[in-house]
């Protein structure tokens, strides 16, 4: 079945043959075909229970929505349900529905280059490149955006591959990295790069892990 939407109405059609054509008022479009009222009430996926089901039906609404629906009698058909069902949890909904804290402003603005540095560490992947690694590690300069990629064998390399990276944008741009900003993973918290980091004059902060804000 394929289904459009259009200022002109919904578009129904079923094995290149259209069903119906109904029409839009406001946002809301009017269904009237009985045969597409048929083939949406047909067998679906399994559901452990009736309220499941209708939550399949109607595309997940809130549960305290369906419970006004059913209260009001607005659609046919619709079952009554038990109050411990209305008040239970839906993990498709929690999973579909969840979502991130917006990015807040940021205040402290990089002025230059190697200002502040950030770093992140993704792996393991589950096939190993070439030359055997499953790691990478990222440096991002915060004022420019360029981005430096560290293919790693173990996370541990990240001090090592800190220190390359140091080395080759100072000689490169005649600055120094005054900042570097990283999640609380271990590998940023060895005694020798916290002691390297004190003796170079890099701050170091942290942000949460698996947090991008």
């Amino acid at each position: 079945m394929q289904v459009r939407f259009n200022q002109g109405g919904c578009f129904i059609k079923k094995e290149g043959r259209l069903i119906t054509h109904d029409r839009r008022e406001g946002r809301i479009f009017i269904l009237e075909s009985n045969e597409v009222k048929s083939t949406m009430f047909a067998k679906g996926p399994k559901a452990d229970t009736v309220i499941e089901l209708w939550l399949k039906r109607i595309g997940h609404i809130n549960l305290q929505k369906l419970k006004g629906m059913q209260s009001k009698g607005v659609v046919i058909g619709l079952p009554t349900f038990k109050e411990k069902e209305i008040n239970g949890v839906c993990g498709a909904c929690q999973f579909g529905k969840q979502h991130r804290h917006p990015f807040p402003k940021e205040r402290n603005v990089s002025k230059g280059l190697l200002d502040v540095v950030h770093s992140d560490v993704w792996g393991p992947a589950q096939t190993a490149t070439f030359g055997g690694c499953r790691y990478y590690v990222t440096f991002i300069d915060d004022f420019s955006r360029y981005t430096w990629i560290f293919p790693m064998r173990m996370k541990s390399k990240v001090f090592t591959d800190f220190k390359k990276f140091k080395t080759e944008v100072e000689k490169t741009n005649g600055l120094h990295v005054r900042c570097l900003r990283s999640d609380g993973g271990k590998e940023y918290f060895s005694d020798a790069f916290t002691t390297y980091l004190r003796q170079e004059g890099i701050r170091r902060e942290f942000t949460c892990q698996q947090k991008p804000q």
